[in-house]
């Protein structure tokens, strides 16, 4: 059993170097396209200035609901009961609300994050395809995919160039 196991295994190794070598193979680090390219840029700074917006408008609405919560503090030993029932129902209302809100922007925001980096490799997509078919690459990984490789094989810095020269 061993042995065939072995045998196995040395046949797909085989089988996987020899047509590893027929094909020319590059990898690319997509975190760092984003990062460095003109546009992703772009949308790093849209999807920053909306992030920061949506936590300032949070913490205001944050803070009218504590500042609502002292008032009824302050006012428990005046009011009678039911009317203290009453505030303390419409606050649990207000901060069930405000629960909805902020669940709802981060949902919002993420799903605009994701549309916005779906248009950013739709953009870039042809742009890529273009310059693996100009230079003849076969396979293009992820450099989050690769354990090691060489670095003359590393195209990030020439797509960023090309994205960037060609989106001006």
């Amino acid at each position: 059993m061993k042995k065939k196991l072995n045998l196995l295994i040395g046949v797909i190794f085989i089988l996987l170097t020899t047509n590893s070598f027929a094909n020319k193979i590059a990898f690319i680090d997509l975190d760092i396209l984003v990062k460095k390219s003109n546009l992703g840029q772009e949308i790093s700074k849209k999807l920053e200035n909306i992030k920061i917006n949506n936590t300032e408008e949070i913490k205001n609405r944050e803070l009218s609901i504590k500042k609502l919560e002292d008032e009824i503090r302050k006012k428990q030993n005046i009011l009678s009961k039911d009317e203290l029932k009453t505030e303390i129902t419409n606050l649990q209302g207000k901060i069930k609300e405000f629960n909805s809100y902020k669940v709802q922007k981060k949902n919002d925001f993420n799903q605009f994050k994701n549309d916005e980096i779906l248009k950013f490799f739709n953009t870039i997509d042809p742009l890529i395809q273009s310059f693996l078919s100009e230079n003849s690459i076969d396979i293009l990984f992820n450099n989050k995919n690769i354990v090691i490789g060489k670095d003359s094989l590393d195209i990030t810095d020439k797509i960023i160039n090309m994205i960037n020269n060609s989106l001006e």
